[in-house]
């Protein structure tokens, strides 16, 4: 059976959930093909895909119409903060997922006697759920150049904002993913005492230095894609050049 929690209350304990919709689709995409003058059709053009919203239904039966009030009261209280919530899915296999959402239409409370009908719509900006662990570890040792690594990606959505961290000693690096020809290279020291962590925090990309916690975005460079390391969903073929160092460093890349 599929469960349903938003902000830590298990959704069914309001009532029976009579409808789901949109969790298991793919949210859609933003933006068009290019029309050319004087062309038949259009040019593709690289699209992304926007928040979406997931509506559900809630039927909510009481013994009596102030027990249903205070129930509605609970609902009311759990879906106002004006801060996202963490919207979590429990698969029938087990498997839960989660991703930050928020209530930000009218509940369209429909009420008969003690009998309610509740329609909620979560608004999730960032659109994809998330398994609550990280991929397994996979820590390379890379004792030398070009080194050969590989990352899977087992979800079913390219992943576009992995975690690279660099363990040191290194005076610069480049990780090449051969799936989609996308890289990055970092240009800078990093010592045998250090690690650089390179990821994207509240849509901006970020380099920590973990030294001082030093930012140290301006010795990041990418190429191949807007993003800085996107992952094909799958297995992802990757090499790694560096220079410097003493064969120790290693390299992790995880989401």
């Amino acid at each position: 059976m599929t469960t349903f929690t938003y902000g830590g209350t298990n959704l069914s304990t309001f009532g029976n959930i009579t409808m789901i919709d949109g969790y298991l689709d793919l949210p859609e995409r933003r933006g068009d093909n290019k029309e050319i003058p004087f062309r038949h059709g259009t040019v593709f053009n690289e699209k992304f895909y926007n928040e979406r919203t997931i509506t559900m239904g809630i039927a909510i039966t009481a013994a009596t119409l102030t027990a249903l009030e205070s129930t509605l009261n609970t609902m009311r209280a759990l879906f106002s903060p004006l801060t996202q919530q963490t919207l979590s899915i429990t698969f029938g296999d087990a498997t839960t997922k989660t991703v930050s959402a928020t209530v930000d239409k009218p509940l369209q409370i429909a009420r008969i006697q003690s009998f309610a009908r509740v329609v909620v719509e979560f608004t999730l900006c960032e659109p994809f759920f998330r398994l609550s662990t990280v991929i397994a570890d996979n820590t390379l040792t890379i004792d030398s150049s070009p080194k050969a690594m590989v990352v899977t990606n087992p979800g079913t959505i390219q992943e576009r904002d992995p975690i690279i961290v660099i363990d040191g000693p290194f005076s610069s690096m480049t990780i090449t993913n051969s799936t989609n020809g996308a890289s990055v290279t970092y240009t800078g020291a990093i010592a045998a005492a250090e690690n650089v962590v390179i990821q994207t925090v509240n849509g901006e990309y970020t380099a920590t230095l973990s030294t001082g916690s030093a930012n140290v975005i301006g010795n990041v460079t990418h190429s191949g894609s807007s993003a800085l390391l996107p992952i094909n969903v799958g297995s992802n073929t990757l090499s790694i050049t560096s220079a410097g160092g003493d064969n120790s460093g290693t390299v992790k890349i995880y989401f």
